[in-house]
């Protein structure tokens, strides 16, 4: 009986994080295109659950069916919201991580680690080629950018335990 308590109170803790994550990712995106009188339709129905449940996935590391990973080449393009290769929606994990972390590689190659956004701002316009996981159709969540890795599958790089197993693979050949 105390398991089943125990275990109905990590549930609920796990629910209400993930809530807060969401929530934290959704509403800051709302103010900035209610403030810039930005007024554009929400996805319904099982667009919006389908947008709703990829960005969880995303930002838990989770790659629904199993991680296969597949290389997508193309322009990268970013519309103040999203960056995109053609019509495939490119995701990085939250925006407060992209926004607020020091890149651990210099991916635009102007020789400094900056925020990843601004690394990723840096590629816009440019060819890339990312490696990542199709949580559906048109939405990657990236693990590669341009052979660098970016984060492993799995736990994702803004959780306290990540590892960087993947970064050192290939130095011992």
């Amino acid at each position: 009986m105390e398991k089943t308590k125990k275990m109905k109170k990590t549930m609920l803790v796990v629910s209400i994080v993930m809530a807060l994550l969401l929530v934290g990712t959704l509403v800051p995106n709302s103010a900035i295109a209610i403030e810039e009188k930005d007024y554009q339709p929400l996805p319904i129905g099982e667009q919006l659950f389908l947008r709703i449940r990829n960005r969880i996935c995303d930002m838990i590391g989770i790659c629904l069916g199993g991680c296969e990973l597949e290389n997508l080449t193309g322009l990268l393009e970013y519309d103040e919201e999203n960056f995109f290769i053609g019509d495939v929606e490119l995701h990085f994990g939250p925006d407060w991580y992209i926004t607020a972390a020091i890149s651990t590689e210099d991916y635009d190659g102007d020789g400094e680690k900056e925020l990843v956004i601004d690394e990723l701002l840096g590629l816009v316009g440019t060819e890339v080629t990312v490696q990542g996981h199709y949580q559906s159709d048109n939405w990657m969540s990236v693990f590669t950018i341009n052979g660098l890795v970016y984060r492993e599958p799995g736990q994702p790089i803004w959780a306290a335990q990540h590892h960087w197993r993947w970064r050192n693979r290939n130095k011992e050949e």
